[in-house]
């Protein structure tokens, strides 16, 4: 026998015992139905429903943990993309300035150093001194007057007849062309013999001139012409009887040349005698020419003689100092983003403004010319204005500036044609050629 009191009582819900007595209540009727008969407690249909609805409940959660999922993978890589464009997404762009010309000038003092002693080292010392220099030569005369004119050779008389033949002066003698000669002088040629006598054109010209050919005598009758005939082995030659007399352009002419010549010649003399000098410029006292005719205009000669003398300022220096003076002015003048590339001794020329010989002191001009570029500092782009420019705004936009020559653009990754957004990620170097 169970005690009542050790029994412990389990509190049922009345709604749940209501359910519980329909059931058994179905069941008991059913089976004293006559024989066990299973049924379903609900519907074929019933059941799918509610299996249904079940499902959908378990695959609301699903769905939230799939789209979340998604959403996190969507954002991962839109973060993986924002760090690549940030760490890899680059431009790089080298720029090749342009080489542009700077000119500029000094003028120096420059001390004979035999004279002035107690100079400071920002002085130009050298050598002022003024040297003579002489030449003399001698030209042909141009003037002329033709007093006749003449053609002249020699022919040889060929007798291939019986007898000897004589001939006297100024015997014809005819060429194939009609060209008519005349023998100088009295000649006998004897048979079977020849003789070689001058002749000269019975009209003298140019066109007398004539080549070697054979020439027929008309004096004698027709049958000898054949027997004796002469025969020239040389042409004949043209001539004219002048006389030459000096004219004023002869003497214009020749102090152009002797002066010419002159200066050629003191350049060598006075660099031969200032050679240890870097540099030595001159200039012609033109006050101080004389020259010397040995005749006068209008006199009859074929050549004359004429001299030329002339004082020569020269002065000569070393160069180092006034190259350093130079390099310093281009350099000052110069914009402060550009600098000088190209600059040297050969670039300065020197040209002598005044001088004085009893203080021996000379003013020279010094004019060079440089070579200046951009500084591989310097800021010629803006960046902030390249910002999001495409490939062919960039190309636009450094081809419009004057400083630059050429330019290089490489974009990292380089299917990525356009300018970072951001400055760090924009790199400008400045090339020089």
């Amino acid at each position: 026998m169970v005690d009542s009191s050790q029994l412990i009582k389990i509190p049922v819900k009345k709604s749940r015992s209501k359910k519980l007595t329909a059931k058994a209540k179905n069941s008991s009727d059913n089976a004293l139905g006559g024989g066990i008969n299973f049924r379903p407690l609900a519907p074929k249909g019933n059941f799918s429903a509610s299996t249904k609805s079940s499902g959908n409940k378990k695959s609301q959660p699903l769905n939230i943990y799939r789209k979340i999922a998604v959403s996190f993978i969507v954002l991962t890589v839109l973060l993986v993309a924002v760090i690549f464009y940030f760490s890899l997404v680059k431009v790089s762009i080298t720029l090749i300035p342009n080489q542009e010309n700077i000119t500029s000038s000094l003028t120096l003092d420059v001390y004979d150093q035999t004279k002035n002693t107690a100079i400071s080292n920002n002085v130009i010392l050298g050598t002022v001194k003024q040297v003579e220099v002489f030449e003399s030569k001698t030209y042909n005369t141009t003037g002329k007057e033709v007093l006749g004119q003449e053609v002249t050779g020699k022919v040889t008389i060929i007798n291939n007849y019986s007898k000897n033949q004589p001939l006297v002066a100024t015997t014809r003698l005819l060429s194939p062309e009609g060209k008519l000669f005349r023998i100088k002088g009295t000649i006998n040629v004897p048979a079977g013999g020849q003789v070689e006598v001058d002749v000269y054109a019975d009209q003298p010209s140019q066109e007398m001139a004539i080549r070697p050919t054979k020439f027929t005598i008309p004096g004698l009758w027709a049958g000898l012409q054949e027997q004796i005939y002469g025969q020239s082995q040389a042409a004949m030659k043209y001539s004219e009887k002048v006389k030459m007399r000096i004219e004023q352009s002869d003497i214009d002419k020749a102090t152009k040349d002797l002066k010419e010549g002159l200066v050629a010649k003191a350049k060598e003399q006075i660099n031969s005698a200032f050679k240890d000098y870097d540099q030595v410029i001159y200039e012609i006292d033109n006050n101080s020419i004389t020259q010397e005719l040995d005749s006068k205009i209008g006199e009859e000669k074929e050549q004359f003689t004429l001299s030329l003398k002339m004082m020569v300022t020269a002065v000569a220096f070393a160069d180092e100092k006034i190259y350093q003076f130079a390099k310093e002015k281009l350099t000052s003048v110069m914009p402060d983003d550009k600098e000088l590339i190209e600059f040297g001794k050969k670039n300065i020329t020197y040209s002598l403004s005044s001088y004085g010989l009893s203080q021996g002191i000379a003013t020279i001009k010094a004019a060079f010319t440089g070579k200046m570029a951009l500084r591989e500092d310097a800021e010629v782009i803006d960046r902030n204005k390249l910002l999001g420019l495409t490939n062919e705004q960039l190309n636009q936009y450094l081809s419009n500036i004057p400083e630059i020559a050429g330019y290089e653009i490489k974009f990292y990754p380089s299917f990525i044609q356009k300018v970072p957004n951001l400055i760090d990620r924009i790199k400008v170097e400045i090339k020089k050629e």
